[in-house]
């Protein structure tokens, strides 16, 4: 193992000599800005607290939005790469939890270390929700994950080590033609800092050369992937190292960060940075941090491709955001202006006795994550977001203006009343709610145990600061919080209820964080520019397919003849060098398959195979639709996706979701085989069974259309398309996808090589 000058720089100001185990705990604590490091290594040696807190810290880590100000091209790119979705992508959160619950945890972080390494590095633990995590944790694959590692590592299974350090600690970099030392040397006119003691933008105070950047190597720790068994997930560079590609001397990145996706065809040109509107090294070499591939995004817009503006509004406010629904746009707010402000009104009056939308977000954030467990209250950021939030309850209520507040209410409902009647919804929800009204007039008195009820909340919240509760003790806050809802007239869990009900039935139910119209607007303004960026990624994701792939064909067998069947068949090749079609990722995932259509001389769809089921998946043995008869079983399916393969207690194989066996042990602990997997070249009583086409390689998918369907002599046409999707949808909902996803995960289904052909039958 080589260390790199990155290490040997940060190391220097102490002059330490480093060897072996040590060298990662000298990184950690002398990774600094070098104006402080001697001040920054007296601390941490002196500290009574945690010793690692500095290393641990996020300013120890920076995010790629503090990089964008002089790298904006390569943030662009990079912003809506699979690498800046690595972290966020719920699709990951959902697998990964699945096979964790199935292995009863013993995969411990291995998913996490390559999805989130800056997270992981930093301890957060993995089953923290994003808005519970760093910023530099949700960006995945960030600048510092390639560009502050310190050292080559050319194993597999992510464990590579970041070096932490400040914005100004040296990056790693390939150094073609730099001029580093020239944009230092003319800081001052550039208006750009070094140190805390400077004006202008934070860089880093040095680049070093660091080459292993450059090889494919540098890709194989998260793109060759062995799970616990022994089984290989990732195979890519196996697939890789085999292939002509391998052979000539390109590299990963050659196809992947190139000029033209999926082709080693050169590179662009552009400058290395843009600091202060000044272009420097323009001209220079530049690597497209798009990072080509088929995968895709089904995250909600809002939260990816990251976005520095939309870092104004919080994760999980983001995830209430109902795009799809059209808030902020200008035809939904001036569609329902007089319900919003119906309602607006009907909040503003209640305020004085818990009916405001801020109320109701203080004690509905609690409740949710009371309905997560133990879990929802585990880290200091979560608890002190719930802390803020119930802030807005205190001093608020006025049981003196009753009277004036339920009359102002009701108005306002009645108002609502109308305005819901004119949208065409459902009035008898805003009459629910009006005919609770007297209920809150009932409980007023209850107004008096407010403070002691509430006091005894935010105590027990505190409480859990630094000492994550048990099951017991997340039971008696909910005992607390209903005793705290039972004071608050306005906000009974019931009353809420039919409230949400009412304002849902239009689309209205706007939570406390998009309240504002101007919010709304604002968050939809940063919707378009990400959806923009999201169809210039799948223009990208089209160019790899194509460019990957070919079909030929139709080759007939035989005569064209009524009553005769109809033999023939396509030849799909694998124009690639580099790998298999498709690649060799996510296991049992990713789909391509053939979709082929016979139409009759009257234009009547006569024959059809690879179609798909009610959900979107073809119909094979794991379609839902085809277990329940819904569709006939498509036995002359085309499909290219790996399957994972495992063996019964009998001792026969069946195809499975996952490689986790539940037939030989029920509550499966995933460790390595005691036989080496080189003995049965997989680990026993699983193994997949790949189906891709290797480099340069093709296959045949010979169909037969039945005589019978083949009435009538005439022109007919054969359509034909691949077809790609990164996850079927039997396997999403098997880990328990939600709607939207399953949804998003479709409307990314790709249609490539499609063509038809006209021909004669006689």
């Amino acid at each position: 193992m080589t260390r790199s000058r990155l290490s040997a720089l940060n190391i220097a100001p102490l002059g330490v000599a480093i060897r072996g185990a040590i060298a990662l705990a000298a990184l950690m604590f002398v990774v600094v800005s070098p104006a402080s490091a001697e001040g920054t290594a007296l601390k941490l040696a002196t500290d009574t607290e945690d010793p690692h807190a500095a290393v641990y810290s996020e300013d120890a880590y920076p995010t790629a939005s503090q990089c964008q100000p002089c790298h904006q091209q390569i943030y662009s790119e990079w912003s809506s790469s699979n690498h800046a979705y690595a972290s966020i992508s719920p699709m990951f959160h959902k697998f990964e939890q699945k096979i964790t619950d199935l292995s009863q945890g013993t995969i411990g972080s291995f998913c996490v270390r390559c999805h989130q390494t800056v997270g992981t590095q930093r301890g957060e633990k993995r089953h923290l929700p994003l808005w519970e995590r760093s910023q530099v944790a949700r960006e995945g694959i960030t600048c510092i994950t390639c560009h502050r590692v310190a050292e080559s590592y050319g194993k597999v299974n992510g464990e590579r080590n970041i070096a932490p350090g400040d914005i100004y600690t040296p990056m790693a970099g390939a150094l073609r033609e730099t001029k580093f030392d020239e944009v230092i040397e003319q800081k001052d006119e550039l208006r750009i800092a070094v140190n805390d003691e400077e004006r202008g933008n934070k860089i880093h105070t040095n680049v070093i050369k660091f080459a292993d950047i450059s090889k494919s190597e540098f890709c194989v720790s998260c793109h060759q992937v062995a799970v616990n068994l022994g089984i290989k997930l990732e195979v890519v560079w196996d697939q890789y190292r085999d292939s002509p590609a391998f052979k000539k001397g390109d590299t990963c990145q050659d196809c992947h960060m190139g000029k033209t996706p999926g082709v080693a065809a050169g590179y662009e040109t552009g400058p290395s940075a843009v600091v202060n509107g000044v272009e420097i090294n323009p001209g220079r070499r530049h690597s497209n941090h798009a990072f080509y591939g088929p995968g895709y995004p089904i995250a909600h817009p809002g939260i990816f491709p990251h976005n520095p503006d939309a870092e104004a509004f919080d994760i999980e406010d983001w995830l209430a955001f109902d795009y799809r629904g059209g808030w902020g746009t200008e035809e939904f707010e001036d569609e329902h202006e007089d319900l919003t402000s119906a309602y607006e009104d009907f909040h503003l009056a209640m305020e004085g006795l818990g009916g405001g939308l801020e109320a109701f977000n203080g004690l509905e954030s609690i409740e949710r994550n009371i309905a997560r467990g133990t879990v929802g209250f585990e880290t200091e950021k979560g608890l002190e977001r719930m802390l803020a939030r119930l802030e807005a309850l205190d001093g608020v209520l006025d049981a003196d203006g009753a009277e004036d507040a339920l009359a102002e209410g009701r108005e306002a409902l009645e108002a609502a009343r109308e305005a819901t009647v004119d949208l065409g919804g459902d009035a008898s929800l805003v009459d629910a709610v009006i005919a609770s009204l007297p209920s809150i007039e009932g409980s007023l008195g209850a107004i008096d145990g407010f403070d002691d009820a509430y006091q005894a909340v935010v105590d027990t919240l505190e409480s859990f600061k630094g000492n994550p509760p048990n099951e017991d003790q997340v039971a008696d806050l909910a005992g607390k919080l209903a005793a705290l809802n039972a004071t608050i007239p306005a906000a009974s869990p019931e009353f809420r209820a039919t409230l949400h009900a009412a304002k849902d039935n239009l689309n209205v139910d706007f939570p406390f964080a998009w309240s504002d119209i101007g919010d709304r607007e604002d968050a939809w303004a940063i919707i378009e520019v990400n959806l923009a960026a999201l169809e210039d990624k799948r223009e990208l994701r089209k160019q790899v397919m194509e460019n990957g792939s070919r079909i030929d064909g139709p080759f007939f067998d035989g005569g064209r003849r009524v009553g005769d069947d109809l033999d023939f068949a396509y030849v799909i090749n694998n124009i690639d060098e580099g790998h298999n079609l498709p690649s060799g990722s996510l296991g049992a995932q990713p789909e391509i398959w053939l979709n082929v259509a016979l139409t009759d001389p009257d234009g009547k769809r006569v024959w059809e195979s690879g179609y798909v089921d009610s959900n979107g998946d073809f119909a094979d043995i794991h379609s839902l639709d085809v277990a329940a008869g819904k569709i006939p079983f498509d036995d002359q399916i085309f499909n290219l996706q790996t399957k994972f393969l495992t063996t019964n207690v009998k001792g026969t194989d069946r195809e499975m979701y996952l490689p986790i066996n539940l037939d030989i042990d029920q509550r499966p602990f995933l460790r390595p085989a005691p036989q080496p997997t080189t003995v049965l070249n997989h680990a026993p009583f699983v193994r997949m069974e790949g189906r891709s086409i290797p480099p340069l390689g093709s296959k045949t998918a010979d169909y037969s259309v039945p005589g019978e369907l083949i009435t009538k002599p005439g022109k007919y046409k054969l359509s034909v398309r691949l077809r790609s999707r990164a996850e079927p949808i039997y396997f999403m909902k098997f880990v328990g996808s939600t709607v939207d996803m399953e949804q998003s995960m479709n409307e990314w289904m790709l249609d490539f090589h499609a063509y038809t052909v006209e021909f004669d039958v006689n």
